[in-house]
């Protein structure tokens, strides 16, 4: 192809055009690239925000079932006389429906004032003061098994909670060979616990 001093307008007219094409060409390039490069980081955003949010959401729903979990167990305590004032009168009472369910022949009990323990001895919350009251259970038995009945039965029906110490058993000799009189005596040591919300000055 040949070309002539008239072509050159033409031609430089085509030049100029093709180099403002590429020109822009690499402006929308370099501006499509910057548009998705800020789209990425927004969307890596996006996405450490979703999943904050969503950690947030499952540390609220697992605080929450915590929460729950712990009322039951503070008020399955305040049922079970844990929690709250002493119930010596129901002790007592526990204390001779098992004697008579049983058929022992006696339970002779001596309760001691109540302590408040020390917390360098006992670990427990902040928020509770740790009681004990020691009671003392001598029985007369007909056989070894009416006490452990008797232990296993006060477990399960008396309210409250209570550390067993000790017990010693003692054998009447000279009625071993009698029916129906005790064979057996028994004293026991347990310390009955309960726990009391301490109140904060100025609550």
């Amino acid at each position: 192809m040949k070309f002539s001093t008239k072509d050159l307008p033409r031609t430089r007219g085509l030049l100029i055009i093709s180099v403002l094409t590429l020109v822009l060409g690499a402006i929308i390039a370099y501006v499509s690239n910057g548009v998705l490069i800020e789209a990425q980081q927004s969307k890596i955003t996006a996405d450490r925000e979703w999943s904050e949010a969503h950690r947030k959401l499952e540390r609220t729903k697992s605080e929450k079932e915590d929460l729950q979990g712990y009322y039951h167990q503070y008020q399955n305590l305040v049922e079970q006389n844990v929690i709250g004032q002493e119930r010596r009168l129901d002790w007592i009472e526990a204390i001779e429906k098992i004697r008579n369910k049983l058929n022992i022949f006696s339970v002779k009990y001596k309760l001691e004032p109540q302590e408040t323990l020390n917390f360098e001895t006992v670990t427990t919350s902040n928020s509770f003061d740790l009681h004990r009251s020691n009671m003392t259970l001598d029985f007369s038995l007909l056989h070894e098994g009416q006490l452990l009945n008797f232990l296993d039965t006060l477990s399960k029906e008396a309210k409250g909670m209570y550390l067993l110490e000790s017990c010693t058993l003692t054998r009447n000799d000279f009625v071993r060979q009698l029916r129906f009189i005790p064979n057996l005596q028994a004293k026991c040591t347990l310390g009955w616990i309960t726990l009391n919300e301490k109140i904060v000055d100025g609550t």
